[in-house]
């Protein structure tokens, strides 16, 4: 596969916006299509997002279009790591309300009083509550230092990412063989992931990160659930006989898990899709783990 294709941006060559006519994507992507046809041109010049084309070497014909992004995950100044029963939770989040009111009286002491449990792990739980009232008078210092407050978001930490924004396969484009594999898993793990590290050799970059849209209560048959992912399958391989949604898909072909543990900032364009992300240090190591699942086809590719 990878002598018979080539990836360039879109603005790179002028050709390239007289050939996105010929791009047609399946009716679940429409929506991605009308962006490529419509907007990716004027975000991949304008740098808002970089849109890349997926072409048969020999044809020039485009096989699969896929964009990214600079993305920014955080922590809040609320979330944290610890694991913490309710009532340990319910004592922490106490504790730190009354140490910041300064007209309150009550001591964390007194609150360990409250609950009369022996079994609790002061000592543990007063180390939480100095970091967490430490961090809230550091982001009420720097409120009154600085005096900025509007269009500013105090938080935890942040980690910087890279957000895949489309990922789209041609349904006008007719390969010239049968893959024993999707042809999204490869450009995922060939083309998109080679990419992100790439970018990632260049900048601080800690994951990769998209949004999906999801059928939730909706099962598909596997037939129907590949063409939603514009993929050419063998169809010899009786794939009517399994049921997969497109979220696990991600989860299990291109090893995506829920976002835990940090928040991500979601936009109105993604609203109604699921959130997956993936550390990038991790991809090398999930590329081959991928593959070896599919070790009857890794000579295919």
């Amino acid at each position: 596969m990878k002598s018979k294709l080539k990836v360039e941006l879109l603005t790179s060559d002028k050709t390239n916006k007289s050939i996105l006519e010929n791009f047609s994507a399946n009716k679940q992507g429409k929506g991605l299509e009308k962006y490529l046809k419509n907007s990716a041109w004027i975000e991949d010049i304008s740098g808002a997002t970089k849109v890349y084309l997926v072409k048969d070497r020999e044809t020039g014909a485009i096989v699969f279009f896929f964009a990214l992004q600079a993305g920014l995950l955080y922590k809040s100044i609320e979330e944290d790591d610890y694991i913490l029963s309710e009532k340990e939770r319910e004592i922490v989040n106490l504790c730190v309300e009354y140490r910041l009111d300064s007209s309150n009286e009550f001591t964390p002491d007194d609150i360990f009083e409250w609950y009369a449990d022996n079994q609790l792990d002061k000592e543990k739980l007063f180390r939480i509550i100095e970091e967490k009232v430490e961090i809230k008078l550091n982001a009420q210092q720097d409120r009154d230092l600085t005096g900025q407050d509007v269009n500013i978001m105090r938080v935890s930490e942040t980690f910087p990412g890279i957000v895949l924004t489309h990922f789209c396969k041609n349904q006008n484009y007719i390969l010239s063989e049968k893959l024993l594999f999707p042809l999204g898993f490869y450009v995922f793990w060939e083309i998109v992931t080679e990419a992100v590290l790439h970018i990632a050799s260049l900048l601080g970059c800690r994951y990769l990160y998209l949004f999906t849209a999801d059928s939730t209560e909706k099962q598909w048959s596997t037939q129907s659930f590949m063409d939603y992912l514009y993929d050419d399958m063998d169809e010899d391989r009786e794939l009517e006989k399994l049921s997969y949604r497109l979220v696990e898909y991600y989860k299990n072909e291109m090893k995506f898990e829920e976002v835990q543990g940090m928040t991500i900032l979601k936009p109105s364009y993604d609203f109604q899709c699921f959130s997956l992300v993936q550390s990038i240090g991790e991809l090398s190591e999930k590329k081959k783990a991928a593959w070896i699942e599919h070790s009857d086809i890794e000579s295919s590719i």
